[in-house]
């Protein structure tokens, strides 16, 4: 059940690209490391392409508290994120989307797919679309794959972001969430389905499939 907690741990925001965007593949086969650790080996084939244009949906979600992001640690490894950002001459969100990138793929081998303005990469929204795997699959029980979205934006001289994961899961949605409630998680309601809201500012809700549960996690940031 460890293992439920790290992988949960941690909505789609759909952004309006004006420009040409650039999309870049990579992938990371180790652990992400939130402090210093032994490099990871990256494979980082890239390739250009022009994103179809979405709308800006209308409707908006209430306005909610962000966690607030600390810089990153000395001597910390610099994660795909961090190599991305830096292919994108992203300065101002550099630090949030490789810390929002850092928590979604936390204890996890992880593909990312992100995309960035060509021009003006700065100045504009970056998002990297992940598919996470655990690092260390209990015995007996396949890897069980998971997926999830870092977005980040530019507020003026300042950064906000999102991620989003989403973990299937083999227990049902009633043990997820007491497991989730020993981390202080207070549990409510959206719609029919449960949620728990963690200490750190994410928020879960619990979707029951059968006998399982797939929980998805949301996290708002400012930094």
């Amino acid at each position: 059940m460890r293992r439920t907690l790290g992988l949960i741990f941690v909505a789609v925001v759909v952004a309006a690209l004006g420009a040409a965007g650039v999309v870049v593949y990579a992938q990371q086969t180790q652990p992400v490391p939130l402090q210093p650790a032994a490099p990871a080996p990256v494979k980082k084939p890239a390739a250009a392409a022009k994103p179809q244009p979405h709308k800006r949906p209308e409707a908006q979600t209430p306005p909610a508290a962000a966690a607030s992001v600390p810089p990153q640690q000395a001597g910390q490894q610099p994660t795909v994120f961090d190599d991305q950002a830096r292919q994108a001459n992203i300065v101002t969100c550099a630090n949030l989307f490789g810390t929002l990138g850092r928590g979604l793929a936390t204890n996890s081998n992880y593909t990312a797919q992100s995309q960035w303005d060509a021009k003006a990469g700065n100045s504009h929204s970056v998002q990297s679309l992940v598919a996470l795997a655990p690092n260390q699959p209990s015995q007996g029980n396949p890897a069980q794959q998971a997926a999830g979205v870092v977005f980040a934006a530019p507020v003026g001289s300042s950064c906000e972001g999102n991620l989003v994961r989403v973990t299937p899961r083999a227990e049902n949605c009633a043990t997820v969430s007491a497991e989730l409630a020993k981390l202080s998680g207070q549990s409510g309601a959206l719609g029919e389905l449960a949620t728990i809201a963690l200490p750190n500012g994410a928020q879960v809700v619990l979707i029951p499939f059968g006998n399982a549960c797939v929980a998805v996690t949301a996290l708002r940031v400012a930094g």
